[in-house]
């Protein structure tokens, strides 16, 4: 009798732990959708920006990555490190950097691994790990610490939060935030979400503790990732702003590359 009890306790468990494998095999698919559209060549892309460069570069962990350096044309100009969304590349963004450079902001398109046809596999310590690699790339570029600005949208508001508390910037600039991805999983996963969501990216947990200015812009029409969790991260802020944009929804932001250009120009010297 005892044994047999041994064994559906075993049974049991071996099937939670298979479910709860098959819950963050499939969290993870939601979470990282992913982008396999790559950066230009270099030869390709100077003939776009001339001034633009490819940067390579490792993770702590042994992942070749790669980023577009867009800078601004000043040496005294910011340079803003862009994460950015769960469903787009780094180089999906080069208009958005283009317009910014050419206003006065330099940037970083930083890629993680398994996006923009890198390798290895998304995980929230491995984008931590590629956005540790960035920040160490730029400084190894030539870039001071206190010309930088993190810069994140959506799920790179995540990675943006964490390198801010590793490496506080001059700026921290979050487009889209979430609160934390549990909180984003409870519309799918309800009560269970803390178990079948195996990425935190604890944005509410971290804000308060970030030594830096914060910018949050959200757009009150976002039906993804709702403004009211925008709202709660600012309200945990000592040093925050938030702008909601009535008109800007998820992934129809008008006028969000004016509106950084001027955030960020209140706040970095350039």
């Amino acid at each position: 009798m005892i044994l047999r009890k041994l064994l559906l306790a075993l049974a049991f468990l071996l099937g939670a732990a298979l479910m709860l494998g098959f819950l963050h095999q499939f969290a993870r698919s939601m979470i990282y959708p992913g982008s396999p559209v790559p950066f230009p060549r270099a030869e390709q892309l100077a003939r776009r920006l001339p001034a633009a460069r490819l940067l390579t570069y490792r993770s702590a962990d042994g992942i070749a990555l790669r980023g577009a350096l867009i800078p601004a044309g000043k040496p005294e100009a910011p340079v803003a490190i862009y994460f950015h969304g769960n469903a787009e590349s780094a180089a999906q963004n080069l208009p958005f950097a283009e317009f910014l450079a050419s206003r006065g902001i330099g940037v970083f398109l930083a890629e993680y691994r398994g996006f923009g046809g890198l390798e290895g596999s998304p995980t929230e310590d491995g984008l931590y790990a590629d956005g540790e690699a960035a920040v160490a790339a730029l400084v190894a570029a030539g870039i001071p610490g206190e010309r930088l600005v993190l810069m994140g949208r959506s799920l790179g508001t995540g990675v943006a939060t964490e390198l801010a508390l590793r490496h506080p910037p001059a700026l921290l600039v979050l487009i889209s935030p979430f609160t934390s991805m549990v909180d984003m999983g409870r519309s799918i996963a309800g009560p269970v979400a803390p178990l079948a969501v195996p990425d935190r990216y604890d944005n509410r947990a971290k804000i308060a503790r970030v030594r830096c200015p914060v910018v949050i812009l959200h757009g009150t029409r976002d039906e993804i990732i709702p403004v009211t969790m925008g709202r709660a991260l600012a309200a945990a802020v000592p040093d925050g702003t938030l702008v909601e944009v009535p008109e800007a929804s998820h992934n129809d932001f008008p006028g969000l590359e004016d509106l950084v250009v001027q955030e960020i120009g209140k706040r970095c010297a350039r």
